[in-house]
């Protein structure tokens, strides 16, 4: 490992690279210090493929103020989750036609019902600036024209509230985004028995600025000192949620749990 180079990573940091090392400093390392990469999975090869698919149709609605129709969203879509699926470790019961299918099901919920009261003004954009002293950057999913910052996930099963890392994220968006008014929404296609679209609205308002502020400089504190926990109790510590189980298991010991 290359000396100093923690300092050098700590110097920008993204939304993403805090609330990853929130809930994993280990991870954390293994990915950004170590530059290992982490083997895909069935979930990440779907919701990067919803994602992509999603991104497509509103880059080009930004331009003509229209959604494509649904079956160019789906032709999209399995061009982008093929070469996904092939690099990604499938459990035990996890087929590629299943996932394609649920993927365009998910696909077909949102084009329809979410993105046409959507009026974007900027897509997937780089935004960068300073929050508690610290330099951040990342992308931006989707901007409308009233300000307001839409994010667009997938899980497996409804979210009670909003997530911590997901406000933080958005938190960070609109305090490093000078067109954003401060209101955000939260859009999540789940993934169960029945596809369904949970859309939450909120506001950012001065704590949430607040905790952004005192978390920032921690995180790149910690970073700094070059101490990296392995987060065991989390309930996303497992060998099926982190690919990085094995090396976790050899760098520190002991044993990663499995679901």
């Amino acid at each position: 490992m290359e000396a100093g180079l923690e300092m050098l990573l700590a110097e920008v940091l993204s939304p993403s690279q805090v609330s990853q090392f929130l809930n994993c400093p280990a991870k954390w390392m293994f990915r950004y210090l170590l530059d290992l990469k982490e083997p895909g999975t069935a979930a990440t090869a779907l919701g990067r493929a919803f994602h992509e698919t999603i991104a497509h149709n509103f880059r080009q609605k930004a331009e003509t103020a229209h959604d494509l129709a649904v079956a160019e969203c789906l032709d999209c879509f399995r061009k982008i989750l093929g070469p996904q699926l092939e690099e990604a470790k499938l459990q035990k019961g996890e087929h590629p036609m299943e996932l394609l299918e649920l993927g365009e099901t998910m696909v077909t919920k949102y084009i329809e019902d979410a993105a046409p009261l959507i009026r974007p003004a900027a897509v997937e954009s780089r935004v960068s600036g300073v929050i508690g002293g610290v330099k951040v950057s990342g992308y931006v999913d989707l901007l409308d024209i009233e300000g307001r910052i839409i994010d667009s996930k997938s899980a497996l099963k409804p979210l009670k509230g909003i997530a911590h890392h997901h406000h933080l994220q958005l938190t960070s968006y609109v305090m490093i985004t000078p067109a954003a008014s401060g209101a955000c929404r939260l859009d999540t296609v789940t993934k169960g028995k029945t596809v369904s679209l949970i859309q939450k609205s909120f506001f950012i308002n001065e704590k949430d600025r607040h905790y952004a502020e005192t978390i920032y400089p921690m995180v790149q504190d910690s970073i700094r000192e070059g101490i990296f926990l392995p987060r065991r109790s989390s309930p996303l510590c497992s060998r099926r949620f982190c690919g990085f189980w094995n090396v976790c298991e050899k760098e520190y010991g002991g044993s990663v749990r499995c679901d």
